[in-house]
């Protein structure tokens, strides 16, 4: 009888604790305590996630972040910084016993054929992106994700890359991957809404031209959801991703929650890990794990 995947709607959490049950999850998955997980999430306020590798003082204007009361979250993926505001969040921990092929790229292409189902779903035709990733970028490896780094923008949904899904030219959904040993975890966010202007408000730029420009640049290359399905509601995606998940990896993701001992990780890692950005400092440790 084949294995039940699991569809996990947690809610509202804080910034840390969407982070930390997604590395519980993970965690117990490469033990064989949880099924591969397609998990749906939202945000308690209005928040920034950094990508793992991120510099978050040289980026990120934390003061104005402060007092906009925007929470700051270090991912366990790489990438940028992404703005969880008026957006859908997702994230999906499966292994390599489950189909996944090897390899970051071929990783990211047969997950995208359950985005690119879920989008369908709602009426709108994506594919991925046929931009690629700069060879010899000390993100596009095993282990992180492939977004490159670009000086103009701290931005993820400033660049398009072979993780990202499009339509009509503009990316969509952007994702990220992080490896440890067979399994991955995949996170990525579909915005709703435009809230460009203010996202880039928070970001650093050497001078105000600067900012501008790559604002520009980044609704150039970008749009949200509603500009192609006004209509649509956070639930409605949500449904729309369990299906076109089931659909494309041929195995129903069956509504479930999270067990007692993913819970009483997730807030430990909470305590050990994600309540601060410091954690990044322990890459060389976490890359050998991951």
């Amino acid at each position: 009888m084949q294995e039940q995947y699991r569809f996990l709607n947690t809610g509202v959490q804080n910034a840390a604790m969407n982070m930390a049950i997604d590395e519980a999850v993970l965690i117990h998955h490469l033990k064989s305590e949880a099924p591969p997980t397609l998990r749906v999430f939202r945000w308690s306020q209005p928040s920034i996630s950094l990508g793992r590798f991120q510099n978050d003082e040289q980026e990120i204007d934390t003061r104005l972040c402060e007092q906009r009361r925007v929470a700051l979250v270090r991912r366990p993926t790489g990438g940028r910084a992404v703005y969880h505001l008026d957006e859908f969040t997702y994230s999906i921990v499966i292994g390599k016993r489950y189909g996944v092929p090897s390899g970051v790229v071929a990783a990211y292409a047969y997950l995208a054929q359950g985005l690119i189902a879920a989008l369908q779903i709602l009426g709108v035709h994506a594919e991925l992106s046929n931009e690629r990733t700069r060879r010899g970028s000390p993100e596009a490896g095993r282990g992180q994700d492939i977004h490159y780094n670009d000086t103009s923008s701290a931005a993820c949904f400033a660049s398009s890359t072979q993780a990202d899904l499009t339509s009509s030219g503009f990316k969509l959904v952007g994702s990220a991957q992080v490896w440890k040993d067979d399994a991955l975890l995949q996170q990525g966010s579909l915005p709703l809404d435009d809230r460009a202007l203010e996202f880039f408000a928070m970001l650093r730029y050497p001078f105000e031209a600067a900012r501008e420009e790559a604002l520009a640049l980044y609704r150039e290359k970008t749009t949200p959801l509603h500009t192609f399905a006004p209509g649509v509601s956070w639930d409605d995606v949500a449904k729309a991703f369990r299906t076109g998940f089931s659909t494309a990896l041929h195995t129903e993701f069956v509504p479930g929650e999270l067990s007692s001992s993913e819970w009483e990780l997730a807030h430990q890692l909470v305590e050990e890990k994600y309540g601060k950005l410091e954690w990044r400092k322990e890459r060389i440790r976490l890359v050998q794990e991951m």
